[in-house]
């Protein structure tokens, strides 16, 4: 529902735009309407809209899908494929998983405790809130040194979200160049209908999580939102048409949008690990909080490393 009420909302935005495009052209000029010195207005609305969208990609705890969120370490849910310790290691992590048993589980009953106070709503409601406050895949804490993947995996991983990405990012060049010299051809580009076409991506980057993706169906062929490797391109892509328009405005959401895209790509390139749910069982379906696919189904899981 968080996803439905932001497309809603974007949908409003979009259409106040057609709206003011066509009676007001001028409210919709971000080379002149930035900034609180002519009023608030559709730019500055627009503005604060786009940037307080990219701003939740910087907090881990963010209402925002695993998909965005897998770049943490602390949604990295180690696989059996990342415990590489060996039989005597698995024996001496058992032994301090032991000693350490008295504090876990003391550190477990005062996180239900926590639960059972906070919580007022029904027995639904508070079995949910429950089973969300005491994850029992984070109970047993993995030591960093016997979870490193091999740079072979790595390589692996990284080859895989090759494979995917480069069909996008070829296409996303191709076709936002082929659109924009076409509008200019006929009725020349503008700086307004930059901010309009930077709206429309702004909904349909909506209308890809909650309802249909083509990139997803034609070029990358994963299975969700929660598996997409590049979850948290959307703030680029969305930008895209300010590089046609600079001024203020398309440039400080073009930085913005920068920074989000190489905090994603560093954390990848520091830890593929986590992208991937062969080695992060937070991307699985079977431990799944988001439930994005209550509307467009997944499609069939398929391997992403040979």
């Amino acid at each position: 529902m968080h996803y439905v009420v932001q497309l809603v909302l974007r949908v409003i935005l979009f259409v106040a735009g057609i709206a003011l495009y066509v009676v007001r052209p001028d409210q919709l000029d971000i080379t002149a309407n930035l900034g609180l010195a002519h009023g608030l207005d559709f730019v500055d609305v627009s503005f604060v809209l786009i940037t307080a969208d990219l701003f939740t990609k910087f907090l881990p705890h963010a209402k925002i899908a695993m998909g965005s969120r897998k770049q943490y370490a602390e949604y990295h849910v180690p696989t059996a494929q990342l415990f590489t310790g060996g039989a005597k290691e698995r024996r001496e992590h058992a032994k301090r998983l032991i000693l350490q048993a008295p504090a876990l589980i003391e550190q477990r009953a005062k996180e239900t405790r926590q639960a059972i106070r906070e919580t007022a709503q029904g027995v639904a409601e508070f079995a949910e809130q429950l089973a969300y406050s005491i994850d029992v895949l984070r109970l047993l804490p993995w030591p960093e040194e016997d979870l490193t993947a091999t740079e072979r995996l790595r390589d692996e991983i990284r080859r895989a979200r090759l494979r995917e990405i480069i069909p996008v990012l070829v296409f996303w060049v191709v076709f936002n160049v082929a659109v924009g010299l076409i509008v200019d051809r006929i009725w020349g580009f503008s700086a307004r209908f930059a901010l309009l076409w930077t709206l429309f991506y702004f909904v349909f980057d909506m209308v890809c999580v909650v309802l249909w993706c083509p990139l997803q169906l034609v070029l990358m062929r994963n299975r969700c939102c929660t598996t997409c490797q590049i979850f948290n391109w959307d703030g680029i892509m969305t930008v895209t048409p300010l590089l046609a328009a600079p001024c203020w405005f398309s440039g400080l959401l073009l930085l913005q949008s920068l920074v989000v895209l190489a905090r994603w790509e560093l954390a990848f390139a520091r830890h593929p690990e986590r992208f991937s749910e062969q080695t992060n069982a937070s991307l699985s379906c079977a431990n799944c909080k988001d439930k994005l696919c209550y509307l467009r189904k997944p499609f069939t899981p398929r391997s992403r490393i040979s």
